[in-house]
């Protein structure tokens, strides 16, 4: 009879463990989902605009690969990739006149990728 109830025991541990694994996995991928979501707001809110009907803020799109635990975000310029490090670096023009850096991605990843590292940890750790 002793066997029997440390055998459902067991069950009900094993039980409670994968639910709450399930439950931290879900926080963790929404977590991630709200941060890319955040900063490519800012991204797109801070990006330098030029003045033609293109502007370089409105061609930021976030892609996922993947789900779950393997999901993975990143967010880039759809049509104006060639140019997003020159701004946000700056560069030499071919006149030899020096453009200044307009960083607008590195402030958007350093101000939410700490929190959302914080917020996953707390996830982890409280369940």
């Amino acid at each position: 009879n002793v066997a029997i109830s440390l055998d459902n025991m067991t069950i009900k541990i094993s039980e409670l463990i994968q639910k709450y694994t399930d439950e931290v996995k879900k926080e963790a991928i929404d977590e991630l989902d709200k941060t890319a979501d955040e900063i490519l707001d800012y991204i797109k809110t801070n990006a330098p605009r030029g003045k033609s009907n293109t502007h370089l803020a409105d061609s930021f799109v976030k892609t996922e690969i993947g789900s779950g635990v393997n999901k993975v975000i990143y967010i880039s310029s759809k049509t104006k990739s060639r140019l997003v490090h020159l701004i946000e670096l700056g560069f030499k023009h071919r006149s030899g006149r020096h453009v200044a850096a307009k960083p607008f991605l590195r402030p958007a990843y350093d101000k939410f990728t700490p929190e959302m590292l914080e917020e996953i940890k707390r996830i982890i750790s409280g369940g």
